[in-house]
């Protein structure tokens, strides 16, 4: 093969590499940050992945998470590399990063209205402005919401005319 082949052959592959993940990131862009999700895909090489009880490799197992499992993102460590998941089963622990995908559900645009979302498939606590729980939304409800939140909750009316605030964690765009 000549030099010029070669580099050329080079060039396009870091072409193709830097080419492929900006598109998937364009399609990200498109999503109202009102709309985006803290739902993950636990993506691994097959097999499990394995929640540890703090951000230490050689942490307590709490237990394991399967390939393909939806999560709850909760938080991220400084550093980037560990984040804080609930899993199925109300499992909770931190996770390696890298083997977590943005996973996204309902509408990618804001129209006013949200839908109650839960791993599990119960309620969320409405709360009052002050914290109390006022009450409970069932999963699947659509609530309409303001066009701000407050910290991690947002301010809802539910279908009955309700008013209070949900954590913006379980809410998705509808």
């Amino acid at each position: 093969m000549k030099p010029n082949v070669v580099i050329f052959s080079v060039l396009s592959l870091f072409t193709i590499l830097a080419v492929v993940p900006l598109s998937l990131a364009q399609s990200d862009e498109n999503i109202d940050p009102r709309c985006r999700t803290w739902y993950r895909r636990v993506t691994t090489q097959g097999g499990v992945l394995n929640v540890r009880e703090n951000t230490a490799t050689n942490a307590r197992i709490r237990g394991t998470v399967a390939n393909g499992t939806v999560v709850l993102f909760n938080t991220s460590d400084r550093s980037g590399n560990w984040s804080e998941i609930t899993a199925p089963g109300r499992l909770t622990g931190w996770v390696a990063d890298r083997f977590l995908t943005y996973h996204h559900y309902g509408n990618r645009r804001f129209t006013g209205t949200m839908q109650v979302k839960t791993l599990e498939g119960g309620p969320v606590n409405l709360r009052s402005p002050s914290g109390d729980v006022i009450g409970s939304v069932p999963n699947g409800t659509l609530v309409t919401t303001e066009n701000h939140t407050v910290g991690y909750f947002a301010n809802v009316t539910t279908p009955e005319g309700r008013q209070g605030q949900i954590v913006t964690q379980f809410l998705i765009c509808n």
